[in-house]
């Protein structure tokens, strides 16, 4: 007797696996959306609001890069948009992706330089650390 076809499994990611370890904004939402999901990041970039992570030397590197990889998403979905034609070329969107989000990047991109070279310094003491214990004898 012929067996009915298996069907596949369908593979689920679990929270576990996710690259960004917390959520952000999906899609693309209204120019004045966009600009309040801007300003919550850029509160938390300047240290007026907790980060949605603790991860302790690595908190700044990782939020900064989340949030830049947010603002590249909001720029490609308008571009997307406008070379379909859902959104022309001089409305809110334009100014607002050649204006506002790109100096947004570039508030994300120096907050992300400035966790790195803490990452960096804390690698450093941890070395200068090591070394200092196993020229002691420990």
């Amino acid at each position: 007797m012929p067996t009915a076809p298996k069907k596949k499994k369908r593979v689920v990611a679990r929270s576990d696996r996710r690259v960004r370890q917390f959520r952000l904004g999906e899609g693309l939402p209204t120019p004045t959306e966009v600009r309040a999901e801007m300003a919550d990041m850029r509160d938390v970039l300047l240290g007026r609001e907790n980060a949605p992570i603790d991860r302790g030397v690595m908190t700044l590197q990782e939020v900064a890069d989340g949030y830049f990889a947010r603002a590249c998403e909001w720029e490609q979905l308008i571009l997307e948009a406008q070379a379909d034609g859902r959104i022309p070329k001089n409305s809110p969107y334009h100014s607002l992706r050649t204006q506002e989000i790109r100096s947004f990047k570039e508030l994300t991109k120096s907050a992300a330089e400035l966790g790195s070279r803490r990452l960096t310094y804390e690698n450093l003491r941890w070395e200068q650390e090591k070394s200092g214990r196993d020229s002691a004898g420990w």
